[in-house]
């Protein structure tokens, strides 16, 4: 019983992801173990998990106090708890582009591993958060930890049952209800409460380890998170074992209510970003393993397929000038404000 790849997800409208995050699994590592929570799963998403993902194991509920993002502990724990050497959480808006067991294998047993987060994000590390969380300070990250993808062992237990507890504190579950913008940074969502426990005197001990950033996984959908740097170097590179589609979600920004909520030219400039991005162009290629219609792969705009043209079909290519473009655009909001 060693490694097992963990999935979950209880909202309808995000059921289509999870469905690219287990065809994708299963074609990149297509023996691996996998566990996916699925709470009250419709007989056609039973029958398709049976049919296209038979190494995987659906659990049709969620724990007692897990829901949305906030499930992460809750589900690892029992799959640990069960005899596993290793638990491996994937987010249901990832996509595995290859197998990602060359950067899993040679890590150590009490070694966490998780990704870094975008460069374009602001109040990045942990020492902030575990000050607002009132925890004595411990090692300090100057990167945040995003947890699209979370590899853990049984070391790590006494983290996940500390980081479960606060997940059900009063005060943070009250302030998941409230809109993501009225958020304090440390109640945010449960990545931030992890990255506050991992620079907790607490916690310090734990061996620590960040995928890179457009090396290991490329954070698909905004025209900073993958960064102009990472582009470059990845010209010269594979593509990432992992995809995220992090912020807006392509099969949510080509709808018609998208397009009611924003105005016109936002909605084109958010729709020409996931027409470019790495994301869509492998769920293309997974397009027929996944059960659904997905209208939202057909969707193109003159820009759109003139950025993918000029890419060359390179993933780092694709929606290098929109990137180039965004830079300039901070470069010089920096230089402004430095003023």
């Amino acid at each position: 019983m060693s490694r097992v790849y963990c999935l979950a997800e209880d909202r309808a409208a995000e059921e289509v992801g999870l469905r690219f995050a287990l065809a994708s699994l299963r074609r990149a590592c297509p023996t691996a173990a996998v566990v996916v929570y699925r709470p009250a799963p419709s007989a056609d998403f039973r029958a398709w998990v049976a049919a296209r993902v038979p190494n995987a194991r659906l659990v049709p509920e969620l724990p007692p106090g897990a829901s949305s993002w906030n499930c992460k502990p809750h589900v690892l724990l029992p799959v640990l708890e069960a005899g596993h050497a290793e638990a491996v959480w994937l987010d249901s808006d990832l996509i595995v582009a290859r197998d990602p067991s060359p950067l899993l294998d040679a890590a150590r047993p009490d070694e966490l591993i998780g990704t870094e987060e975008p460069v374009s994000s602001v109040n990045q590390g942990s020492a902030v958060r575990a000050a607002a969380w009132g925890l004595e300070p411990g090692r300090s990250y100057p990167v945040t930890l995003n947890t699209c993808v979370l590899r853990v062992t049984p070391a790590h237990v006494p983290l996940l049952r500390r980081w479960k507890g606060l997940l059900e504190d009063p005060v943070y579950a009250a302030t998941q209800t409230r809109p993501l913008g009225e958020r304090p940074l440390h109640l945010m969502s449960d990545q931030d409460v992890l990255n506050a426990l991992l620079g907790s005197k607490e916690f310090e001990h734990l061996r620590v380890r960040f995928l890179r950033g457009g090396r290991d996984v490329i954070h698909a959908g905004g025209a900073l998170g993958y960064s102009l740097g990472q582009r470059l170097a990845g010209v010269f590179r594979r593509v990432p074992p992992f995809l995220h589609a992090i912020a807006s979600k392509p099969w949510v920004v080509f709808t018609p209510g998208y397009a009611a909520r924003h105005d016109r030219w936002f909605t084109f400039y958010r729709r020409v970003l996931q027409e470019t991005s790495p994301y869509v162009a492998a769920a293309r290629r997974l397009r027929g393993e996944v059960g659904v219609d997905c209208p939202w792969l057909d969707a193109g705009s003159w820009l759109g397929r003139g950025l993918r043209a000029a890419g060359l079909g390179h993933y780092a290519l694709r929606g290098l000038p929109l990137t180039l473009v965004a830079s300039a655009g901070e470069a010089a909001s920096r230089l402004v404000r430095g003023r």
